[in-house]
């Protein structure tokens, strides 16, 4: 009799153990899928690239990613150069002359210098 309560006692031991931790496994999974949207929401509201657009571009100096990377580019009325690429990352912060065009290429604000256009 006292072996098959020790069963009893084991059995309901284990079934208590599953129970806890299916719960807690469900738990953690509903707090990653939360962390993992909110990390996706953060990326797409801190994205670098200018959602301006490009009206021209001029003296094209190489090619990165399928892009031809220009020596200038005419974005918003303003002329940019070509400064360098910058590999995308969520927490990228741009200064305010600075643009960066996909797939990666940072153009900085000329200023008053003189730009020759094509």
């Amino acid at each position: 009799m006292d072996a098959v309560m020790v069963e009893l006692l084991l059995w309901a031991g284990l079934i208590f153990f599953l129970w806890v931790l299916k719960d807690t496994m469900g738990k953690l999974e509903s707090d990653i899928e939360r962390s993992r949207a909110g990390r996706k929401s953060a990326v797409a509201r801190s994205r670098p690239f200018v959602r301006a657009r490009v009206e021209s571009f001029s003296e094209p100096i190489g090619s990165y990613g399928g892009a031809t990377i220009y020596r200038y580019a005419h974005i918003d009325g303003k002329i940019y150069r070509f400064e360098h690429i910058c590999p995308w990352v969520a927490d990228l912060k741009l200064l305010p002359h600075q643009r960066c065009i996909e797939p990666g290429l940072l153009y900085s604000e000329c200023g008053s210098e003189t730009v020759r256009r094509s």
